[in-house]
Parts: structure tokens; C-alpha cells; sequence
């Protein structure tokens, strides 16, 4: 198995046109290649935020179409760093 990070814009057509038919105001956060020796495409690992809608996605593109979606509202990620600020590196003292 190989693996390795792209970039949004590396990624193929079908697989952007799908993600910008999907959503509108996408911005990249981390893109992943898999490449398998007994799978003859490779699939992708896409997570972006949507900043229409205030949510991360995560997305999982293999044989040509979304085979797995995540989604969690900014909301939801924020009252996580609220409570577990050290699960994040953060010291809110010195944020708020």
C-alpha cells in the first residue's frame, strides 16, 4: 500500500466535480491518495470545510464514486475544544 498527501487541485475531475456538485463554498483542509496493489483504483481520503453550511466533511472516494461521508458542525468542534482543551493543545486562559 502506498500512501501519500495531494493537494485539492491534484486531485481528478471526477472526483472534484462531485465534491463542488455536493457543496459550495469548499475549503480544503487534507487530501489523501491509497493506492492498493489488488485494487485497480486508488482511493482518495478528502476533508474540507464547507463554509456555506459551517461543517468539516470527510469523504472517502474509491471505484468512482463516495463510498463514506462524515460530517460535523464548526459548533460541535468548538464546544469539543471548550471541554477538552488539552485534547487540543489549548489553553483557553490565554484564548478568551
Amino acid at each position: 500500500m502506498k500512501i501519500k498527501k495531494l493537494s485539492f487541485d491534484e486531485l481528478p475531475s471526477r472526483v472534484t466535480d462531485e465534491i463542488t456538485a455536493r457543496y459550495k463554498d469548499i475549503q480544503p483542509i487534507e487530501t489523501t491518495v491509497m493506492e492498493f496493489e489488488t485494487v485497480a483504483e486508488p482511493t482518495y481520503a478528502i476533508s474540507f470545510l464547507d463554509a456555506d453550511r459551517n461543517i468539516i466533511i470527510e469523504l472517502t472516494f474509491m471505484e468512482g464514486k463516495i463510498v463514506h461521508e462524515n460530517q460535523v458542525t464548526l459548533r460541535t468542534v468548538f464546544k469539543a475544544m471548550e471541554k477538552h482543551p488539552e485534547r487540543f493543545g489549548l489553553n483557553w486562559k490565554e484564548v478568551k
